[in-house]
């Protein structure tokens, strides 16, 4: 299969958990339906028109974490918009929400950096997509939104990585995998102690796949194994992608 890798990249993020309430606290990676999200609107599709169209079983997404990364909660004063003439503030309708957000370890010099590989069935979509952010590093066509990490405040930018062949295997092996893992198919994790590696790791719960009225299918949720530092997981898996730059991934899903 020929996938297609890109940068998502910026000074902040936010991807709120979904069952987060009085403080909006973040995932440390996008999810695949905020990556999905992203792809949909740069491709002009309408808001929540396109979910099925990039189910499980049609598209495969998988991210990774290349910079280390940091979480600090902020209080922010957030105004309820229902008209234009609400966006001054002047009716001081505003809840203070402590908020989780994403920043690169090095604050002052540094970014966030997600690479994301892509692959969907439909070649056509797969082409146009491609069109749309491989002209060059320094910007991107949009056919609709405006890239973001998150909220619409955490503004951030695309940069194109190229295409690259892999081939999908279904058998165990222990490997470093570049990207974040299923806990499904881990076997094993192997760190040693001369290791040069760095590990921070987390497991979170990522919502994968929203039903035609945005809800969660079945197979909607997994957990997912991060490492927060930019460093591939030794790991035994039983189910990868081996890449043609001698990677190995394996699908969020």
């Amino acid at each position: 299969m020929r996938l297609l890798t890109f940068h998502l990249q910026g000074k902040a993020a936010h991807f709120r958990r979904y069952h987060s309430n009085s403080s909006a606290l973040t995932y440390s990676i996008p999810p695949r339906t905020t990556i999905i999200g992203m792809i949909a609107g740069l491709l002009g599709f309408e808001r929540d028109s396109y979910y099925e169209l990039f189910s499980l079983d049609k598209c495969n997404i998988t991210v990774a974490i290349k910079s280390p990364i940091k979480k600090l909660v902020q209080k922010m004063n957030l105004l309820k918009i229902e008209g234009i003439n609400d966006f001054n503030g002047s009716k001081g309708v505003h809840t203070q929400t402590p908020t989780e957000i994403i920043f690169p370890q090095n604050l002052r010099n540094g970014y966030i950096d997600y690479q994301v590989w892509f692959y969907h069935k439909d070649k056509s979509i797969m082409e146009d997509f491609r069109k749309l952010i491989a002209g060059g590093n320094d910007f991107y066509i949009t056919k609709g939104i405006s890239l973001s990490l998150g909220g619409a405040q955490y503004l951030g930018w695309l940069r194109y990585e190229g295409e690259i062949e892999g081939e999908e295997k279904n058998y165990e092996a222990s490997i470093p995998i570049s990207s974040v893992i299923p806990i499904k198919y881990i076997n094993d994790i192997e760190i040693g102690r001369d290791s040069y590696n760095k590990y921070f790791f987390v497991k979170e719960d990522i919502p994968l796949e929203f039903d035609k009225d945005r809800r969660l299918t079945e197979t909607g949720k997994g957990n997912m194994l991060i490492n927060l530092f930019s460093h591939p997981i030794k790991a035994t898996v039983t189910k990868y992608v081996e890449l043609s730059n001698n990677e190995y991934i394996t699908w969020m899903e």
